[in-house]
């Protein structure tokens, strides 16, 4: 079944919005835009259902990447970046969401988890300066602005890694990681949990 179809029902729905909440057809016109904008743009990708991206994002799949159900790409006024070399795998988990700016590039491989939230301007990759290892982010984990997450680097479930930081060592379920070298600090000793 075409998902990019909408079918009767759905139709006469969205009939219904534009003439009794026009802001909300808007919202729903502008949501089905960007799900066909994921289709073009990540045509060579493994994807989803409802994959949202908007303006500025490219994508280079010589290797395989898979994106699962509900990722969301924003656009901006910087372009962002899904690269994955020859044999490699990136691979992002459902619900997880991507500011402007953001790059992600696999030589090897990478892997977000479920639910995971990419600020602006983060870059991660798994090969830097000679050394080649995998990237693995957990379920639920938040990158703050600019932040840069080097290869061979485990950011457990639950984790945040502040704005700014250059994590080049791994990060335990429910730390904090900040600074350049980013140390870490368990959250539930900044009380948070």
């Amino acid at each position: 079944m075409n998902t990019l179809v909408p079918t009767g029902k759905e139709l006469a729905h969205v009939l219904r919005l534009f003439t009794s909440n026009p802001s909300q057809a808007q919202a729903l016109v502008n949501r089905a835009v960007a799900i066909a904008r994921a289709r073009v743009v990540l045509r060579q990708c493994t994807l989803g259902r409802y994959v949202h991206v908007g303006d500025n994002v490219h994508c280079t799949a010589e290797g395989d990447i898979t994106i699962g159900e509900r990722v969301q790409f924003f656009g901006g006024m910087l372009a962002s970046e899904l690269r994955c070399h020859a044999g490699a795998r990136l691979s992002i988990g459902e619900r997880s969401q991507f500011n402007y700016g953001f790059s992600i590039e696999a030589h090897q491989s990478v892997s977000l988890g479920r639910r995971c939230m990419i600020a602006s301007l983060v870059r991660i990759s798994d090969s830097h300066r000679g050394k080649t290892a995998p990237v693995v982010i957990g379920d639920d984990v938040w990158i703050a602005h600019g932040a840069i997450i080097e290869p061979g680097v485990e950011i457990g479930a639950g984790s945040v890694v502040s704005a700014g930081s250059v994590v080049t060592t791994s990060v335990p379920p429910g730390h904090l990681a900040l600074g350049n070298p980013a140390r870490v600090v368990r959250l539930e000793a900044l009380g948070v949990s």
